[in-house]
C-alpha cells in the first residue's frame, strides 16, 4: 500500500500511526506541500481537493484521513480499535468527528501560524483559536478524567486521531497543564513506539 502524505501533515499522521499500530506494510511517498506538488495534475488525479493523506491500496484510491482509518481498521479486522458493536463504534465516531470539526481546525490555525506562515503570520489568529480552546479541550479533559482513553479503557482510533492535533499545540508549546488528564493521556500515547516513528523531524 501507498500512503502519500507530508511529514508535517496530523491527518497524514495519523494514518501512519495506525499502519504502525496495525503493522500494515506501507511506503511513505512524500508529497511536498511547501513546493505545490499537491496541486500537479498527477497527485490530483489521486485527489481532486489537493490534500493529503491518500492511500493506494492495490488500485483503490481513498482520500480523508478518518475514511481511510476506518476502511484499514475494517479490512485488518482491527476490532478493538474500530469496534463493530453499534454503540462502542459510535462513540468513536463521535470523538473522530468532534476531532475534526472542533479541535483539529483550531490546533492547525496554530500550528500554521506558528510554524509555517512566515510573513504572513496572523496573531490576531492564533489568539482567537486559543480562546476557542479554551471552551474546546475541558470537554475532552472531562472525558479523559473518568477513562484511559477517550472512548474507554481501550486506545482507539479516536485516540490516534485526536492525538496528532494534540501534537500540534504539543509543537507550539500550548500550555496543557490545566488539562491533567490530557497532559496524563497524551504522555502515555507519546510513550508508544508508533508516536516515535512517525514524529515529523523539526
Amino acid at each position: 500500500m501507498k500512503l502519500y502524505g507530508h511529514p508535517w501533515s496530523s491527518n497524514s499522521r495519523r494514518v501512519q500511526l495506525l499502519c504502525e499500530e496495525l503493522k500494515i506494510p506501507y511506503s511513505h511517498e512524500t508529497v511536498d506541500l511547501m513546493k505545490g506538488a499537491q496541486y500537479t495534475p498527477e497527485f490530483q488525479a489521486l485527489n481532486p481537493n489537493a490534500k493529503v493523506p491518500v492511500i493506494d491500496d492495490d488500485g483503490f484510491v481513498l482520500w480523508e484521513s478518518q475514511a481511510i482509518m476506518r476502511y484499514l481498521a475494517d479490512k485488518h479486522k482491527a476490532n478493538t480499535w474500530y469496534p463493530t458493536e453499534p454503540k462502542a463504534r459510535a462513540v468513536v465516531e463521535q470523538w473522530l468527528d468532534w476531532n475534526q470539526t472542533r479541535l483539529g481546525p483550531e490546533a492547525g490555525k496554530i500550528m500554521y501560524n506558528t510554524h509555517f506562515a512566515g510573513d504572513k503570520r496572523n496573531d490576531q489568529a492564533i489568539e482567537d483559536a486559543k480562546k476557542w480552546l479554551e471552551k474546546i479541550l475541558p470537554v475532552m479533559d472531562g472525558a479523559l478524567a473518568k477513562r484511559p482513553y477517550l472512548c474507554g479503557a481501550a486506545i482507539t482510533l479516536a485516540d490516534l486521531a485526536v492525538a496528532t492535533n494534540v501534537a500540534y499545540l504539543d509543537h507550539c508549546r500550548y500550555d496543557l497543564a490545566p488539562y491533567p488528564a490530557i497532559r496524563r493521556w497524551f504522555d502515555a500515547l507519546k510513550a508508544r513506539p508508533s508516536f516515535a516513528k512517525t514524529a515529523p523531524k523539526m
